[in-house]
């Protein structure tokens, strides 16, 4: 006789497996909502894309999503135990419910990036993780897009990249300042100015030429504060 690790049910849709580190849920579910039910037991699947409030459980499947913090999560192809695809001519599943096999070909990249056009995908076994202790947003500004570049590869050939590391140009930039909203305080303000003032009069780079990289660090105070020193150590080689 198999036993199946002790469960909880989140919603009637939903089975956490806390020995494992695995949750069974229905695919139609929209990932902020299924994020949202993890965090109130303290997991997470750490699967962000930028159409996580929107975007289901089965759609990521479906495309082959990647999220913005793979760094240390993983796509979701890293992420994904078991699913279950319904077909017209019936469902197409694996016979064990394990992470891998050495037998191939394995029926979950055939559907995995299929788009629906296989069929439609009904329900994922998933990987899960405690939730982090720590999270740290943080940004870098580089003179020119080309020594952004150059830091983003050195980061990633020292293998030290954080959970997100995404470059921003300078079209994009602008487009963000733009848009960004106001009812800032007066204490808010005057913080934003300075860095400007900083970053345009005394390193001297030209407004219409520099790019930022946005970065978030997750895991533990340790963890955080070890990848937040080489980051920045590295980027400060590039301006």
């Amino acid at each position: 006789m198999i036993r199946r690790p002790p469960r909880s049910t989140l919603f009637p849709y939903t089975t956490l497996f806390r020995s494992n580190l695995s949750v069974c849920v229905e695919a139609g579910i929209i990932g902020q909502d299924l994020e949202r039910l993890l965090s109130i037991r303290g997991y997470c699947t750490g699967h962000e894309p930028d159409s996580i409030e929107f975007s289901s459980l089965g759609g990521w499947v479906a495309t082959r999503a990647s999220g913005m913090k793979k760094n240390v999560y993983g796509n979701i192809e890293d992420l994904v135990i078991h699913f279950k695809t319904v077909t017209p001519m019936g469902v197409i599943e694996k016979n064990c419910q394990v992470p891998r096999m050495s037998g191939g070909p394995d029926v979950h990249h055939f559907v995995m990036g299929s788009e629906g056009t296989l069929g439609v995908v009904t329900e994922v076994i998933m990987k899960i993780r405690p939730l982090p202790l720590c999270s740290k947003y943080g940004s870098l500004v580089f003179p020119k897009f080309e020594a952004g570049v150059a830091c983003l590869r050195e980061v990633a050939k020292q293998r030290c990249a954080p959970a997100s590391i995404r470059l921003v140009d300078n079209d994009q930039f602008q487009f963000g300042m733009a848009v960004k909203p106001g009812g800032k305080s007066v204490f808010a303000s005057f913080m934003d100015s300075l860095k400007s003032f900083y970053v345009t009069k005394i390193k001297g780079f030209n407004p219409n030429e520099l790019c930022v990289a946005t970065l978030l660090f997750e895991g533990s105070h340790e963890e955080v504060a070890a990848q937040e020193k080489r980051v920045y150590e590295i980027a400060k080689t590039f301006g």
